[in-house]
This record gives structure tokens, sequence and C-alpha cells, in this order.
């Protein structure tokens, strides 16, 4: 049952104290009450109180001087004088769709009588909480609504839909794990992206810092962040090694050791070496590229660390360049993202995600001893770290992870989801189902629903674009073939999908008492 409120022209005639058809005053309301809904996110709540209603129109009053024009939907009853509740679904465009949590909740038996047998006041957040926690099969006992109760209160400005799901799934309600539940609802959550935005987040804290002639500050600054992604990569820089020695075996070890710069921006950059004070035989090195993005950023951190700069504008030009934040993005990539060979490989996402924890771990303590919490860095590297705490919390329940994928001309972002069918369960049939969800440039949004029986893989291919599922279709032989080498038998659907899915829709979709499979456990922290 949904309420559709719409924004626009003001058509109906109204009763009661708003019966001025077209009046400024309730205009402006409806302006107000317009730009009121549309600052919040879906997911969020707001309430008012029924004005008017001439049929399934309706006029709510959802603050001073703030108003909703809402046309009830589903038979859905409304009187004169009541407080309703609702949730955002959807507030794009000038159409904003609400969900009611608190419908004339009093007139339900079975919601007044749980609430006078647990002693708490019946209003509209008591009533719609009893609903809510109805609808996610909780128990509705004393000791549940007390417990929920307490959490409502202690979290006044929170979504209560939000609240009792947390409380259903046994996560830990904190304002940090109840934001990044609603970024997951909200498709805010990708991993991928907050790794790609501590560059710009770097680039622009220096700014800020070494703006208004404090330049020592801000190389101080870029100093200690570049000292605390160094020292948090040994074991990317281990793995790097090996990689090298058996590309070289196999005779690719020419392709290591190289700057993803063209032999122009090359020169630009050996250039702006010279300017900066570096030596002569480390400029003929970049512009012979003949060093890797990592050996220079070490030469460079050794230089910031000794103090020693002859020209302090020519280090900020470099710090600066299009070119040497080229070198420190890719250095961040091969350190935070994986290529789909690497996902293969075994602990490669443990260690990822170890790796990923470490470092957001030191960033953020050299970011607070040096006083500057505030930056756009550090906002970015604690929502990265807030999103790895939250997936660790998942973990104890289902098997979830994030992936941040490097692919060829792009990054993407990829999620995996691992549960099974509990009839499946029951019957203990060795059956295994999984999601995996992609957000690519070029083919968009995919799923690919997994299930897997002895030796025999079912997969269903979800995608929005006709194009991209004739391409995956007309290439399956070869992900066929690699099963079937392997001894799988494999059978595929291609299904062209109206809506993006979300895998926090997949893991609510999930019963209360699901079982987490102990064999797939994934711990982000490591």
């Amino acid at each position: 049952m949904k309420l559709s409120a719409f924004f626009g022209q003001i058509s109906q005639n109204y009763t009661g104290n708003t019966n001025v058809e077209g009046s400024p005053a309730l205009e402006q309301g409806l302006k107000n009450g317009m730009e009121a809904v549309m600052g919040k996110q879906p997911g969020q709540t707001i309430a008012g109180e029924v004005l008017t209603r001439d049929g399934s129109d309706i006029l709510i009053a959802i603050g001073k001087n703030q108003l909703l024009q809402a046309k009830l939907e589903g038979g859905m009853s409304a009187q004169i004088g009541q407080l309703l509740t609702f949730q955002i679904k959807n507030n794009s465009g000038s159409r904003v769709v609400l969900s009611p949590l608190f419908e004339n909740m009093g007139n339900d038996p079975n919601v007044s009588k749980a609430l006078q047998a647990a002693g708490l006041p019946e209003n509209s957040v008591t009533a719609a909480m009893v609903k809510a926690m109805m609808q996610e099969g909780l128990p509705i006992n004393r000791q549940s609504l007390y417990q929920m109760n307490r959490l409502v209160n202690a979290n006044p400005a929170a979504n209560l839909q939000t609240l009792v799901q947390m409380q259903r799934l046994s996560l830990p309600v904190t304002p940090e794990n109840i934001a990044q539940f609603e970024a997951y609802k909200n498709y805010q959550h990708q991993l991928g992206q907050s790794l790609s935005d501590i560059m710009d987040a770097f680039t622009q804290s220096f700014k800020e810092i070494a703006g208004s002639d404090n330049l020592q500050e801000g190389i101080s600054f870029y100093r200690d962040v570049l000292g605390a992604l160094l020292d948090g990569a040994k074991e990317a820089a281990v793995d790097e090694s090996l990689k090298a020695l058996e590309g070289q075996g196999k005779g690719e070890g020419d392709m290591a050791g190289t700057l993803p710069l063209s032999g122009k921006e090359l020169s630009e950059l050996a250039r702006q070496l010279k300017q900066a004070g570096f030596p002569e035989e480390l400029a003929n090195a970049v512009v012979n590229n003949r060093m890797g993005g990592k050996e220079l950023l070490n030469e460079l951190q050794r230089l910031l660390s000794q103090g020693d700069w002859p020209d302090k504008k020519s280090l900020m030009e470099l710090l600066d360049g299009k070119e040497f934040k080229q070198i420190l993005k890719n250095e961040m990539g091969r350190q935070w993202l994986l290529s789909p060979e690497e996902v293969a490989e075994e602990k490669s996402v443990d260690k990822l995600y170890e790796r990923l924890n470490n470092q957001m771990n030191r960033l953020n303590q050299a970011l607070s001893q040096s006083a500057r919490a505030d930056t756009p860095l550090a906002k970015t590297v604690a929502n990265v770290s807030n999103n790895i705490n939250f997936m660790n919390q998942l973990n104890q329940m289902f098997t979830y992870v994030q992936i941040p994928l490097k692919m060829q001309g792009q990054n993407a972002n990829g999620e995996l989801f691992v549960y099974t069918n509990k009839k499946s369960l029951a019957k203990k049939d060795g059956s295994v189902s999984a999601l995996l969800h992609l957000d690519m440039e070029h083919l968009g949004s995919v799923d690919v629903h997994v299930s897997m029986t002895n030796q025999k893989v079912a997969t269903k291919f979800y995608l929005q674009d006709d194009s991209a599922l004739d391409l995956i279709a007309d290439n399956i032989e070869i992900l066929n073939k690699r099963l079937s080498d392997r001894g799988y038998s494999m059978n595929a659907e291609f299904i062209n999908k109206e809506e993006g899915t979300s895998v926090m829709d997949e893991i609510l979709k999930q019963g209360k008492n699901i079982s987490a499979l102990a064999g797939y456990s994934f711990d982000a922290r490591a």
C-alpha cells in the first residue's frame, strides 16, 4: 500500500482552513513541503497531520508552513487530524513516492494489545515500530518491545525500519553502522568508488592545507599520508616482486618497473623532478622509463622526510602536477584493486582487505595525530573504514564481500553474496547459491545468479541493456569451456531486467533464522 505525492500545479479544491485555491499561502506551503522532502534521502521518514481530505486527495502538514498535496492509493484510510508517518521510497524529479509506516494503527487490536501488555505508550511511533517488527518477523513480546523501544529512543534521527531490520540481522546499532546500512540500501555503498575518491580527496586536502602561504604544512601533510600508504603496502610489494620474478621466467620481465605515462609526460615529469631538487640520475631514469611507481614514491618520501628541498614552489608544482598524480593514483589502484585473475588466487581477497584495513588505520592515525581529522581525505578514509567494519559485521551472519576490480580500460565494483535455499539446507543436498553483482562502465549493472549442485552449474545473467545481453550470450561458450575443463556442466539463461538490484535487498529477503555458511566465512578485517 503506497501513498504517492505529486508536486506541481495546484489544481484541487480543499475545504477547511485551506479552501482558497491557488492562494499564495497555500502555494508557498506546498513549495516549502517539496523542498523539505527533496532534501531527504530515500529510506528516511517524514511525519505529518492530515489537514483536509476530498476523496483520495489529502493535504498534509509536515512542519511549519510545509504542506504535502497527496493522493491516496489502494483504499488507504486517512482521517482529518490523523498523524501519519511515511518512509520516502523515491524523490527523483517531480514525483515523490511515500510508503506509510503508520496508518491508523490505534485501531489495530494486535498493535494496541502488544503495546498495552508492554506498558508502552500508544502513538504513531510505537505503533509503527510494532508493525515494522511484525513485518520483519521479530517476536512481539514485552522484552523485544522494550529493547526495540530503547533503540528507537536512543537513535531518534534514524529511520525506524532501518533500526528494526538491523535488529533482525543482529547488526550492532551504532551511528556508523546505521549510516552504512542506509547507504547499502540506497546504492551509495560501493567500496571501489570510495577508494577512487581517496585520490581526489587527497589532492583537495593538500590544496586546502598548502594554500594561504601554508606550503610547509601542506608538504608535511603530503609526507605523512604518503608514508602511511607506502609503509602499509609491504605485503603488496612482496607479492608484486614474486609476480615480477615469475614474469621474468616467462619472458615478461621487461614489463615490470615502468611508469604509466606517455613519452611527453615522462619528459615533463623529469623536468619537474630536476626543478624540485631530485638527483639527475633519478630524472634520467624517469625520462627513459626505467623506474617503477613505488620506487619513485619511495624516493620522494625519503626527500620529504629529510626536509631537503631547495625550491618549495617547484616541489608544489611537482606534487600538484597531473603526471605525478597519475603515478600516485596508479599505485593506489595497484594496491587496492584486484584483477579478475587475481580474484581466483587463494586468499587474494583476504590479503586485499588486510592491506586495506592496515592502510586505512595508518591513514586515520596520521590524520588524527596531525589535527587534520576534518579534511576531505579524513572523511573519505573514515567512510572506507566504516564500510569495511560493516562488511565484517554482515559476515557474522551472511557471506558477503565487495571486490574492487581493475579491468582493461576501466574499474568495476563487484559484490558477492553466497546463500543457500532453506529447503536445500534442510535436505543437506550440497547445493550452494550465490549472487554476483557488478557495476561496469560499458555493460552497466550486471547480476549473475549462480546455483550449483554437485557438478552442475545453473547461471542466470540479468542485464538492463539488450546489446550487453547479446554480447554475453555470444561469448558464453568461453565460460562454458572453462567450467567443462574443470569437470562442471553449465546451463545459462539471459534475462533483461528493468531495474537495478541491490545485494542488500537479497540479504533482507532472507529469513531471520538463515544460517551462515561457515566454509565461506570472510573477515574483512583479516
